[in-house]
Formats: C-alpha cells, sequence, structure tokens
C-alpha cells in the first residue's frame, strides 16, 4: 500500500525479473532517512505471491514544495549470473562431461543461486565431453553458450532462482478483442530472420579422423522467409556434434521465427479471471481481428504488471 507507481517484469527473454516502485513519504519528517538502501535484500509479492526475490539496485528521492517521493527498482537473485564473472574454482577454465544443467548449478553456486531442471527434461539433455570458460565471461554468457547448443531457455523462477526448460506447455486464459483485450499491437520484423541457418563446427581429430572427417556441418530451413540469400553462417566456440549441430541449427530456426511476430497486449488487472497472475512461458490464444493476423496460439514471453494513472494493468 502507499505506492503511487509500481512496474514489475518478468520475461522469458530476461535471467532476472525487475522491478520499480515510487511511493509518497507518508512516513516521518523530511529530514529522517528512509531505511532501505541499495543492496538491501528484498521480497516483491502480489497479494502473497512471491514474484522477485532479490535486491534493491537503485533508490532515489525527489521533492516538490509539498511531496517528497522516494523511488527503488532492483532485480532478483539471478541478476548475479548476468552482472559477475564467471569464476571457477581452482582457477580451472574447463568442465569436463558437463550437461547444461551440470554447468549452471556449478556457475551459480558460489552466487547462492539455485538451479532446477523442467521434470522430465533432464532425459534429453546431451553431454558436453568439454566445455570451456573464457576469463571474464559473464556466468550467463557460459550458461547461455550451453544453453543454445541444448535448445533450452534460462528463465527466473520468480523465488530467486533459475529453470531451465522449454516452451511452455501450461495454459493461460484466451486473450480475445471485445472481451478482455484493452488495447493491441503488433509488429512485424524479418531483420533477424533467414532462409537458411547453417551451423559449422569442428570436433577433435582421433587416430581414425582427421581434416574434413573432424568438420560437422548441419542446416535449418525456414521457409517462411521468400529471399533465398538470407543465410546466417554460426560457428559455436566449441566442438558439437552432427546431433547438436542440427538440434541448435533447428532451434535458430525456431525462435527467430518466433521473435520476428511480436504482439503486445493491455489487459486489466494483474490476474486471469480464475484469480492466478498472468505468468510467463504459458501458451494462450489470441482472438485479435481489427490486427491482421492475429488469430491463434501465441506463447506469453514477457509480463508487465503496473500501477498507475489507469490502475492496475
Amino acid at each position: 500500500s502507499g505506492w503511487r507507481s509500481i512496474r514489475v517484469t518478468r520475461s522469458i527473454e530476461s535471467l532476472a525479473g525487475s522491478f520499480a516502485l515510487d511511493v509518497s513519504d507518508r512516513w516521518g519528517a523530511a529530514g529522517q532517512t528512509w531505511p532501505i538502501a541499495e543492496e538491501d535484500s528484498c521480497r516483491v509479492e502480489i497479494d502473497g505471491t512471491v514474484v522477485i526475490d532479490g535486491y534493491i539496485d537503485k533508490r532515489g528521492q525527489s521533492a516538490s514544495a509539498t511531496t517528497r517521493t522516494l523511488s527503488y527498482s532492483g532485480r532478483d537473485r539471478a541478476a548475479a549470473l548476468v552482472d559477475c564473472s564467471a569464476i571457477v574454482a581452482g582457477g580451472k577454465w574447463t568442465f569436463y562431461n558437463v550437461d547444461v544443467f551440470d554447468l549452471a548449478t556449478r556457475i551459480a553456486k558460489p552466487f547462492g543461486v539455485p538451479v532446477s531442471l523442467q521434470p522430465g527434461l533432464g532425459k534429453v539433455l546431451t553431454r558436453n565431453k568439454k566445455v570451456l570458460v573464457h576469463p571474464g565471461d559473464s556466468c550467463f554468457e557460459v550458461i547461455a553458450r550451453a544453453a543454445g547448443a541444448a535448445g533450452v531457455l534460462l528463465v527466473s523462477d520468480a523465488a530467486g532462482g533459475v529453470v531451465i526448460t522449454r516452451a511452455g506447455t501450461a495454459r493461460a486464459e484466451s486473450l480475445v478483442e471485445g472481451e478482455n483485450i484493452l488495447a493491441a499491437s503488433v509488429e512485424y520484423d524479418a531483420s533477424d530472420r533467414f532462409r537458411r541457418y547453417l551451423i559449422s563446427s569442428q570436433v577433435p581429430g582421433t587416430d581414425d579422423a582427421s581434416g574434413e572427417a573432424t568438420r560437422v556441418q548441419a542446416e535449418a530451413q525456414d521457409l517462411g522467409v521468400r529471399r533465398a540469400n538470407r543465410v546466417i553462417l554460426i560457428r559455436p566456440d566449441k566442438g558439437y556434434s552432427l546431433a547438436d549441430s542440427k538440434r541448435r541449427a533447428d532451434w535458430e530456426a525456431r525462435i527467430r521465427a518466433a521473435k520476428a511476430e511480436k504482439v503486445s497486449i493491455t489487459v486489466l488487472g494483474w490476474k486471469q479471471s480464475g484469480g492466478q497472475l498472468w505468468p510467463i512461458n504459458a501458451l494462450v490464444s489470441v482472438r485479435a481481428p481489427r490486427l491482421i493476423g492475429v488469430n491463434g496460439e501465441m506463447l506469453i514471453s514477457q509480463v508487465e504488471y503496473t500501477v498507475g494513472d489507469g490502475g492496475k494493468i
């Protein structure tokens, strides 16, 4: 209570959720220090549901002749993996025989960030014989490279940890023009989408294989791109197997095609009709006839809960 404006953002495209809060200073005299400071740990809750468990990053004050406003912003604990460099115990910059879950768990452990795995996903994760950590890389950069090879997402779990997952299968209630959609817009962007995705890698040579035999290439196509000369070659920083190369090419094609069509929808209130908060990484049926082509099933990639002049949006 008492907050003048609120913004809480969670996204499958950002490892850490974030928040910004402005409050009118109703507590004590103008000269008193407000007892919240940067680097304080905090939780942001919506009706008892934790949506951010992390730290204050910034604080500020502003004043007029009649009021003083205090502002705070921060992110959840997973932000440490974005900000901080990966430090490997013992100074060894190589991991052997690990999958993306093993790697993420080891990289995140020094920062107290727990890592969990979507149930059933562990059965399909391949193990890497060798993973190099480049000195100076952020923790997120190290883990994201392994996640790209495995075709998985790194998402904040809203409780200060990270969950390794794939596109969600849970469902949110439908978004329908004339019923619960206040406003909607769509943007189509083909600049990062290609007709052909080529993966070129090289595995270590052996007594039986050298030269061309150690080179691995795979390809995926996006036939929705009309210009045949739209080609991108991706060279991973480590040796990919043929299976990993095919998986990466397919993942690049699917993810880039999905991001090329972004629909933004505004609804009144923070919760669905059943009382649950609008979630990220959930499937949703969207019907907005006035926006050409916006009619079908989509994935909720980001949710922003705000309070302002228009109430809860």
